[in-house]
């Protein structure tokens, strides 16, 4: 059985993403996957660049079939249109799949252990990320959803994110990308399209099962620390989902989607000491570079210090870059995650909201974003007992979660073909 991945998670980002969440209309199994069967024909003809027919004379007493935003005529610039399709666990439930042949680290996302209260907890049971250089070309896709398949679908939420830089000619280039708050963005990520090694993180392989790291065990690690430095006490970790031990064969080539999307308050963040926000993230501003090193622009990509010397605080121990991947050995490696996220721009109550749709792509969701975002980020006693939260998320850029949740998305039957979702019987 080939392993074909879906398209939207190794390809150059758009410029435009729609996020886009439905529930199931009909509860059985089998008007569920008729449901799923019907989305897909919608989405085969979004990637084909196929419109609905406009009314002929004699018949414009009754409703267009087609909306007509982007014309009446096929074959339109799509401008590198990618849709991209998760199933929630409740959609498994929906869709009659039984749970050993269920993704086996699916379930809902945990915002109570994740120490969050969204504004919109529900995370549907199918999430689509849309993603163009024309808008029109997203919306588009999601207006045919809920013209055609409004009796099979509805509508949970909806997101809209902007990129901060496309690698196309004549874009900014992603060297130059920065996030909102000004600092360089996708430092450190990983590249599954160019690198084999990377790629092994992201998507499931059900023979490599085995490789995946254990949890650590519940309070004070036990032994020497690997953080921290010599004679360093050890950190404590909360009570872990535990680490699948084995994933269905035909879920081979694919891959688990984390969604949070959050706003933060951006007056407060440009009030503070450009010190004191290079402090927080943990590199320099402008350069990029790790604090620990020479704030200098060829030193965006070295590793910093701390990766070989723990025991060295130029970054602080609390700092986002060390909090979030504090490089303190062999599996630690192994739970990166592939970030594909966007800036999220928004008018709301007469101001500007500004925040990111975070999107990461990973082989679990226990041992990669769960562990990295509760046994680190989270954990006041990582990497030291005392050390605090997260200085950038829990300090400096307090987030508002909108909301979220955890997918599978499925590994394609036809790699030619990214509406031929493969699911079990």
């Amino acid at each position: 059985m080939a392993d074909y991945p879906q398209t939207g998670i190794t390809n150059r980002p758009p410029e435009h993403l729609i996020l886009a969440t439905f529930r199931f209309v009909h509860q059985d199994a089998e008007a569920a996957r008729a449901s799923l069967r019907a989305l897909s024909g919608v989405v085969e003809r979004e990637l084909r660049s196929e419109l609905d027919r406009t009314n002929p004379l004699e018949a414009k007493e009754i409703p267009s079939e087609e909306t007509g935003e982007l014309g009446f005529e096929d074959d339109y610039d799509r401008a590198h249109l990618t849709i991209t399709l998760g199933i929630s666990s409740s959609g498994f439930e929906h869709l009659g799949v039984v749970e050993e042949n269920r993704p086996q680290d699916l379930r809902p996302i945990p915002w109570e252990q994740l120490g969050q209260a969204p504004t919109n907890p529900d995370a549907g049971d199918l999430v689509l990320q849309i993603c163009a250089d024309n808008l029109y070309v997203c919306e588009h896709v999601v207006r045919r959803v809920e013209e055609e398949l409004g009796h099979e679908f509805s509508l949970v939420a909806t997101t809209i994110g902007s990129q901060r830089y496309n690698s196309r000619p004549g874009r900014t280039s992603k060297r130059e990308g920065r996030a909102l708050i000004g600092f360089l963005d996708g430092t450190s990520n990983l590249d599954p399209r160019n690198s084999p090694e990377d790629a092994a993180l992201v998507f499931i392989d059900p023979s490599r099962v085995g490789e995946y790291p254990p949890n650590p065990p519940t309070g004070e690690l036990p032994g020497p620390s690997p953080y921290g430095g010599e004679g360093a006490p050890g950190p404590r970790f909360p009570e872990l989902h535990p680490v699948p031990t084995r994933e269905p064969d035909w879920a081979a080539g694919g891959t688990y989607m984390t969604v949070r999307t959050s706003t933060f308050e951006t007056n407060p963040w440009d009030d503070l000491s450009q010190n004191a926000q290079e402090r927080s993230v943990g590199r320099f501003k402008v350069t990029g570079a790790s604090l620990d090193l020479e704030d200098k622009d060829p030193l965006l990509n070295d590793e910093p210090k701390f990766a070989t010397e723990q025991g060295n605080q130029e970054v602080a121990l609390a700092a986002h870059i060390r909090k979030s991947n504090p490089r303190g050995g062999e599996e630690d490696a192994k739970r990166r995650i592939f970030r594909r996220g966007y800036p999220l721009i928004a008018p709301a109550d007469g101001a500007l909201r500004r925040g990111l749709v975070f999107i990461a792509f990973a082989r679990t969701i226990s041992t990669q974003f769960e562990f990295i975002f509760r046994a680190w980020i989270r954990n006041p006693d990582f990497p030291a007992p005392g050390t605090g939260e997260d200085a950038l998320l829990f300090g400096t850029l307090p987030e508002q979660i909108l909301g979220g949740g955890y997918y599978f998305v499925p590994p394609l039957e036809h790699k030619t073909k990214p509406w031929t979702w493969r699911l079990p019987v």
